[in-house]
């Protein structure tokens, strides 16, 4: 059995445990999903204060209609669907647009078996993918999120933006070359200093 398997069994038990009124599952959910929750909001939204409360009305949204899941989708999409529509909701209360932001946390944990060398050098590159990803658009920024860090097959995230699953597998494709150019301007002007 592979960990994504069980890793979604898991949850789907956590689920089950919200909907018969178990605070502890509530819990375990909201640890597993708040700061992803946030970081996807972010693609999204203006502000972190507002991306806080969005998660929170997330949450609290999960909570209460946890008994409403389908099980036709992965309850990390569901949960992101719930997070979408409340950030759009807030965008449309308050009159911002959206904007283009960094999808946060490109850089990863050193590793242990690395050269100072290689630290550094991993470290510039995370700072260029950062920066290369916050000059995307937000249909890019958000397209990448879910499929790279939240990894969700294309077919639902077709359904949590209510799109074509061709017109994901589009965006995924000119996200990527985007990125991909942005990246080698960087990089060729970070050479030029």
């Amino acid at each position: 059995m592979n960990t994504t398997h069980r890793h979604n069994v898991s949850e789907s038990a956590l689920l089950a445990g919200v909907v018969a009124g178990q605070q502890p599952a509530f819990e375990q959910l909201y640890a597993r999903y708040a700061q992803r929750v946030f970081q996807y909001v972010r693609t999204l939204v203006v502000d972190a204060a507002s991306a806080e409360e969005i998660v929170g009305d997330t949450m609290m949204a999960v909570w209460r209609g946890a008994g409403t899941f389908t099980h036709t989708s992965r309850v990390s999409t569901w949960i992101f669907g719930i997070a979408r529509h409340k950030a759009l909701d807030a965008l449309r209360r308050t009159g911002r647009h959206q904007r283009d932001i960094d999808l946060d946390g490109a850089v990863d944990l050193p590793h242990t078996d690395e050269s100072p060398i290689e630290c550094i050098h991993r470290q510039q590159m995370a700072s260029l993918t950062q920066r290369a990803l916050t000059s995307l658009s937000r249909e890019h920024q958000e397209i990448l999120r879910l499929v790279f860090y939240e990894e969700l097959p294309y077919d639902e995230i077709a359904g949590l933006l209510s799109i074509p699953e061709n017109t994901v597998k589009t965006r995924v494709y000119y996200a990527k070359q985007h990125l991909k150019q942005q990246l080698e301007r960087l990089g060729h002007k970070e050479s030029v200093r």
